[in-house]
Parts: structure tokens; sequence; C-alpha cells
């Protein structure tokens, strides 16, 4: 029992009624179509609190988060939602989208619902938001690597609602884009364009999907056929409702797959770009003023970016290279600077590194963005010069740039792992 603070065996009446809401939940389910044919090869599970205050999603899940208790709602929720697709049979989807709250990530073992769920067949799609990334994206990119681990895909949800999605998207490598609803229901602007671009060109280079949510007419769907997607989501294919005999239900040919699970990252960048890339000579001069170009590069390309490093020479910068980090991590996605503590400067994310880590060594600069990939490796060697190298090549850059993100902390205000 839960007690008021200060009168001891008196019942918390909030925390009563969150927990009568979350003994009262129910699932409901929304189609999920192929837009080449109209067939339903999915279905999306949101849930539903009972009659009251709690009704609505978002005021039970701010209550659960105020109380500290999100992550078993957002579990509990999960649980529901694949009890109600079991116990549908036939009548249940073959292939399951299933939301995830940023600080509701579970650390245990899948519950055993979810097992039965993949005996007969089925497959799951984990949904998460931009939020997730931007609060604690090595937490997140850890968590989705260990769910295609069991054959699970993943959806990054809401890609429009907030540009750094677009910059965070290589990292999470979702198998599923979803387009937030006011790209389709909007006005076709140039942030819109700039938007389906990119989303457009991630998907044909990873070989992802990408879904529209929010369609409600005839225009929305050709916009959302123009805009890329493939498969479709919104009242114009069906409300949120009960699952059911549906005529319109076929086998999943265009669902997704799980991509193959990333190996653990063993080598440092500059171990990594040093096997395959030659490497150049030169003083501190030369490499400052190379890292200074990347750094600078964060600031003026077009888009949201990503901006990764270790402190390099002399420990957290000051002057004007501090002044470029403080910036970047205002105007940008995401800014880590790692060797100097959990935020060396004002917005900036960090990390500690302990006594042997090969990056106590390096001075790297990592730059990603949807239309910018660059990266500078560098290593002292004797008498203070440096071996380094600058590399441009897209796919090289994301391994060296997930590797640094997997290092990085959350948030100031973002849950901790195992929290």
């Amino acid at each position: 029992m839960t007690e008021v603070p200060g009168v001891t065996g008196v019942a918390d009446p909030a925390s009563a009624e969150l927990t009568a809401a979350m003994d009262g939940l129910t699932t409901v389910f929304q189609p999920i179509v192929d837009l080449a044919t109209g067939g339903v090869i999915a279905h999306e599970a949101l849930t539903r609190g009972p009659a009251g205050v709690l009704a609505r999603p978002e005021q039970l899940f701010d209550r659960a988060r105020s109380e500290g208790r999100l992550a078993e709602l957002d579990e509990l929720c999960r649980i529901r939602a694949l009890e109600a697709t079991v116990a549908a049979g036939d009548d249940g989807p073959s292939t399951l989208f299933l939301n995830v709250e940023p600080d509701g990530i579970p650390v245990g073992e899948p519950p055993p619902v979810a097992r039965e769920f993949a005996r007969h067949g089925g497959r799951l799609v984990m949904e998460f938001t931009e939020r997730a990334l931007t609060a604690d994206p090595a937490r997140v990119q850890w968590f989705a690597n260990r769910l295609r681990h069991v054959g699970i895909a993943i959806a990054l949800d809401d890609v429009g609602s907030h540009p750094g999605s677009l910059a965070l998207m290589p990292f999470l490598r979702p198998e599923v884009v979803k387009l937030d609803q006011r790209l389709v229901q909007g006005p076709h602007d140039d942030d819109a364009a700039r938007i389906a671009t990119a989303v457009s060109a991630y998907a044909e280079q990873n070989d992802a999907i990408v879904l529209a949510e929010g369609i409600e007419t005839a225009e929305h769907e050709r916009t959302a056929r123009a805009f890329g997607a493939t498969l479709g989501q919104g009242w114009f294919y069906g409300r949120p409702g009960r699952l059911g005999p549906d005529p319109r239900r076929v086998p999943p040919v265009s669902a997704p797959l799980a991509r193959a699970p990333e190996g653990p990252t063993r080598r440092s960048p500059f171990a990594t770009v040093s096997r395959s890339r030659p490497m150049r000579h030169g003083g501190l001069d030369e490499v400052s003023l190379a890292a200074e170009l990347l750094e600078r590069r964060a600031l003026t390309a077009e888009g949201p970016t990503v901006t990764l490093a270790t402190v390099g020479p002399g420990g957290v910068p000051t002057d004007d290279r501090a002044d470029r980090y403080v910036a970047a991590a205002r105007d940008t996605s995401l800014v880590a600077l790692l060797g100097a503590g959990r935020e060396p400067l004002p917005g900036v994310r960090g990390a500690d590194l302990g006594e042997g880590d090969p990056l106590r060594s390096e001075w790297d600069v990592v730059v990603v963005g949807p239309h910018v990939a660059a990266a500078l490796v560098a290593r002292e060697t004797v008498g203070g010069e440096y071996q380094y190298a600058v590399v441009y090549d897209r796919d090289l850059v994301l391994e060296l740039a997930r590797s640094l993100m997997s290092r990085t902390v959350p948030a100031p205000n973002a849950a901790m792992p195992g929290a």
C-alpha cells in the first residue's frame, strides 16, 4: 500500500486511482495496410484506460511517470496487447506493432506471452519515438540490438515531428520509418520536402519500409505514396477497435523482418580506420585545423547533425572550440564529448573513460547528418607528431559514430539504464 506522507496507514488516493486504471486497461488495434493492394498486413496495438480521469492514454502515462511507475505501465500495456492478440487466434494480426516509452525500456526477459506469439509465427515490431533517441540514444541503440537478437524489428515513430530524428535514424537503423501525420495532412512545403527526401534516401540505402500515419482521405493516400510510403495507417482504413474477422487481411508479404544484430564493437575509431586507410603524419596545429573544419561543418550542414568526439589533447576544450561545441549542442540534434564526465560543457553529453580505454589516447571527431558524414581519427606518436586520417565514406563514418554513441550518457532528465 502506498501511504500518504506523514499519515501512517492511509493509502494515497492518487496511487490507488492509477492502480485501478492499470487493472482496467484495454487494448484496441488499428490496421496497417499495403498501399499497393489495400490488404491489411499488420496492426498497431493502442492502450485505453477505463472510463474516468485516466481514460486517455496521455493522462494515464503522465500519471504513471509522475509516480515512478512508467516502466511498469508500459510493460503491462504490451502484455495486455499480446494477450488479446493470442486470444484472437486466426482473427489476430500476424504482425503486431507495439510502442515503447523512452524511459520505460525493459531490462528483463520478454514476457511468456511474447514467446507464445512467436511460436505461432507472429512477428513483432517495436516502435520508438525520436524523443527516446534524443533522451538516451546509447540505451535505445543497445535495446534495439537486443531485440534484433530475438527477431524483433524496429520502427521509428513520428518522423517529421522533430528534425532531430533524421540525424539519429542511422543509429537506430529502423526497419520501418513512420512518417508523422502532419507530412501527409499538412502543406507540401520546403520542410516537408527535406524530410521526405531524407527518409526516402535512408529507406533506399538501408532496405527499410516507409509507413505513413494519419491517412484519412484518398488525397492523403496519394500524398503518402508520393512521399515514398508503401504502408499506410489511419482512419481511411479503419479506426482503432477490437480484433475480429477482416476480409482485407492478407499474408504479411510486405511486413518488416528484423535486421541481423550488430556485433560488439571491439576496436576504437583510430584502430578501425587504420586497418583500411593510409594514415597521414602531421603536427598538432595541422590536426587541430582538421578537427576545426569538421566542427564547423556540424554548424553549417543542412539539416540536423550529430557530433561525437573525444576531448583530445588538453582535456575539455576552451575558447573557440568550446564555443563551437556549445553552439552545436544548442542548434543541432546531439553533441557528445567523451572523456570528461557527464556534461563537460553546457548542453553537451559526456562520459568518463576508464583506465586503459584506447579512446584516452585518441582525438576523434565524427559528424553525421542527413547530408553530411565525416570523421577525423588521430593518435599522438613519439615527439608530439600525430598519425591521422579524415574519412567521408558514409558507411565507415556511421560505424565510427555508433561506436562512440554506445558510450554516451543520457540527457540530464532522462532515465539511466536499469532505472
